[in-house]
């Protein structure tokens, strides 16, 4: 087993972590690793959104990135079969 340590939580938060372990068949200490992880992610995803928002205001800057992708787009009908 993972070492485990405590986290002091308000009741009514730990009674809805135990409500959704529950439900999802995990224990209170994986179920509180993975909403970790999806919040994490969902950090990173705004920042990046909050970036590319940020250089669509430059137009310069913008279309280099609209060039790169066009770029990589064409890799895509490289003529290549697909392998088994």
């Amino acid at each position: 087993m993972a070492a485990t340590t405590t986290v002091r939580v308000r009741p009514d938060t730990r009674e809805a972590i135990a409500r959704l372990s529950e439900r999802r068949g995990l224990a209170a200490a994986d179920l509180l690793g993975e909403l970790v992880a999806r919040a994490e992610e969902d950090e990173l995803l705004a920042a990046m959104n909050d970036d590319f928002r940020h250089l669509r205001t430059d137009p310069s800057r913008w279309s280099s990135i609209e060039a790169d992708r066009s770029a990589w787009e064409q890799t895509l009908l490289d003529g290549l079969d697909d392998e088994a």
